[in-house]
């Protein structure tokens, strides 16, 4: 089977379900408390912080927070996801409000002390000014020196670390991952490739090809700073180490 969602590909149910095994695998989950403690350090959240979880997924980090005694709101239009996540809420006695809708439409105006943007969920929209709609809708929902916090690859943390393919095996399949530098460096192309390794049925091939768009630090600073933020940092991990040429991930901290 072959999927082509290189446009508006994260509205697609089906993607989420079907590649959830890849994208929660069990070592993802289990550093959720370590990455919430991260996050609670580099941001210095105060006890009680109210956090906005911007396409929050099964919700992970959520729970973790709200067991530190914040208060969340989850934002997200994938509705399997969300139903998990209000399961897992539910099983753990937690309060955390969760709310279906499209990050580019959710605005509570100076509700929120923290907002966070996780795990490569930045630069999904073909249309760069959509990018710049959700940084507006979330600045414009927290409060005065309130902060963002996006989590993603950087143009110069893809060139550092580029490879062209990657494989493994997980959850029954074996998994071929193939990467392509697109459109004059403005986005990365994904063709991920699922084979079952059961010998039980006969062997099915998934094929599916998505992108998001690339941004360098400048490109990131800029766009954060027209949507109404006064500052803006980075850093190379969340331990808070440079954004340089050692740098894992780009982390952005930005403040309204």
């Amino acid at each position: 089977m072959f999927i082509d969602l290189r446009e508006d590909w994260f509205e697609t149910e089906e993607f989420w379900e079907r590649y959830r095994p890849l994208m929660f695998d069990p070592d993802r989950m289990a550093d959720t408390e370590e990455e919430a403690d991260g996050i609670a350090a580099l941001a210095g959240l105060k006890s009680g912080s109210r956090i906005l979880d911007l396409c929050c997924g099964e919700g992970r980090h959520d729970l973790a927070f709200a067991e530190r005694g914040h208060s969340v709101t989850g934002v997200d239009i994938t509705k399997p996801y969300l139903k998990r996540a209000r399961a897992a809420a539910e099983k753990a006695g937690l309060e955390v409000e969760y709310v279906e809708q499209d990050v580019r439409t959710f605005k509570k105006p100076e509700s929120y002390d923290f907002a966070l943007n996780f795990f490569t969920s930045f630069g999904y929209f073909d249309d760069e000014e959509d990018d710049l709609l959700m940084c507006r809708n979330v600045c414009e929902s927290l409060v005065s020196g309130g902060q963002f916090l996006i989590d993603t690859i950087g143009k110069e943390t893809t060139a550092l670390h580029f490879k062209n393919s990657e494989w493994f095996q997980r959850d029954g399949y074996h998994i071929m991952l193939q990467y392509r530098i697109t459109d004059g460096w403005t986005h990365i192309e994904n063709r991920w490739l699922f084979v079952s390794d059961s010998h039980e049925q006969p062997s099915e091939l998934n094929e599916i090809i998505f992108r998001h768009r690339l941004y360098s630090a400048k490109e990131m600073a800029l766009l954060l700073a027209e949507a109404g933020f006064s500052e803006v940092r980075f850093f190379g991990a969340l331990d808070g180490r440079p954004y340089d040429h050692k740098a894992q991930r780009m982390l952005v901290l930005a403040v309204r």
